[in-house]
């Protein structure tokens, strides 16, 4: 079975050497290449892994070009298995090879379709991740599903010890299928709209830091988005401060606000007073420079008790755009029936003023419009009532003058 391993995250490079390990016919990989690959947070080269093997590799920074689309055809694979891709696979590629273009996601679909699902899954606490292998279509997610399977998140899990977990388990669950693929004998479940829901995909600015949320919550937050990822964050004297590591702490209380330091502990971190508690900033990175323990951070800073952390502190020119779920910030109404309205929250946050445009587009028509002064926090709450079942897409783009500076997307499924 010819075999072709596609992937710009490092669950790809796992699948690429379980597969060549275990005797598969790996014919080719398929990686990013230039912008494509700086801007992936977990990506691992291939190259090394290829280099005494008949795999041949194929960088690409647009997967559905006519290039990769003749290199594919010109390997003539049955199977395609994709360990994660930042673009859109369009028809004419996912159709190549003979037995079917397969992928993982990790959650259990139909739930949690769309991107950063590990992250999402981390920063709501969940104690359980689950990964699916399916077959692609032109949806997002959305095809039958071959085999789904699990693993625990304990308190010491981050993300990146999660991923590790997760690609063990996509080898095992492939190796449970790997006879029927041979022998083009597998079986699969459709997904059905009525049970799917959706996560947004996060950028780099959405790690930003809201201390009023209590401290378990600030632990999940932080430990979701460390290394790899480009870290939750918040700012301190006009310099952007990365949270890799923290805990909470019990210490007694304290009359201090959400955000202000409480203690500088040696050889421990710097305390934060957090919505509710305590938690204990142990390794930073501040701005450019290397990454450090919080205490020495602290000490070589100045920072001490009273001194506070967050967006206000932001640089002039700073500023933020996003969407929140309209009652908790991280569970958007994806899961609809015919005639429910759903909403979303546009939120936008800055640190000096600036003009802003905001529309809200569903499928293609407006349904919100507004522009508007953000001098510090700017919050607008909009509802969509999708009048059809299926998928629908609801865009919120955001600009500044004739400068387009964000753009968010959101799926939303109805059903009868």
């Amino acid at each position: 079975m010819r075999t072709v391993i596609v992937g710009n995250r490092k669950l790809a490079r796992h699948l690429l050497r379980h597969t060549l390990a275990k005797g598969w016919n790996v014919v080719g990989a398929v990686v990013p290449d230039g912008k494509l690959a700086s801007k992936q947070a977990n990506f691992v080269p291939f190259s090394k892994l290829v280099s005494d093997t008949n795999c041949r590799l194929h960088e690409t920074e647009d997967i559905n070009s006519s290039e990769t689309f003749e290199w594919l055809q010109e390997l003539n694979p049955d199977l395609c298995l994709c360990g994660g891709w930042s673009q859109i696979i369009k028809p004419r590629v996912l159709n190549v090879p003979d037995r079917g273009f397969l992928g993982f996601h990790s959650s259990r679909l139909p739930e949690g379709r769309g991107g950063a699902p590990v992250n999402w899954n981390l920063i709501d606490g969940a104690d359980e991740v689950w990964i699916s292998l399916f077959y692609y279509e032109a949806g997002v997610d959305a095809g039958d599903v071959i085999t789904q399977g699990s693993v625990p998140v304990t308190h010491r899990d981050d993300v990146a010890t999660v991923f590790d977990a997760l690609a063990s388990k996509a080898c095992q669950l492939l190796s449970s299928v790997r006879r029927r693929l041979e022998t083009d004998s597998v079986s699969a479940d459709p997904q059905t709209v009525s049970n799917a829901t959706y996560r947004p995909r996060r950028q780099p600015q959405d790690g930003l830091i809201d201390w009023a949320r209590d401290p378990d919550q600030q632990y999940d937050w932080v430990r979701a988005q460390t290394d790899p990822y480009p870290g939750a964050y918040t700012f301190y004297s006009g310099e952007r401060l990365i949270v890799w590591e923290c805990e909470p702490v019990e210490v007694p209380e304290a009359n201090a606000t959400p955000g202000e330091v409480i203690d500088v502990v040696p050889e421990a971190g710097i305390d934060v007073r957090t919505g509710g508690g305590t938690i204990r900033l142990t390794r930073v990175k501040p701005g450019e420079s290397p990454s450090r323990w919080a205490d020495r951070y602290a000490h070589n800073r100045g920072l001490s008790p009273g001194d506070k952390l967050g967006q206000q502190y932001a640089p002039d020119d700073w500023c933020y755009t996003g969407i929140r779920g309209p009652e908790h910030p991280t569970n958007f109404e994806t899961n609809l029936t015919v005639g429910d309205r759903g909403e979303l929250t546009v939120v936008s946050l800055a640190a000096s003023e600036f003009e802003l445009s905001v529309s809200v587009v569903l499928n293609d028509a407006v349904i919100f419009e507004t522009t508007t002064t953000v001098s510090d926090a700017y919050r607008e709450t909009v509802g969509y009532e999708p009048t059809e079942p299926g998928t629908h897409s609801v865009t919120v783009r955001f600009d500044n003058g004739d400068n387009r500076i964000d753009t968010r997307y959101l799926k939303v499924f109805v059903h009868e």
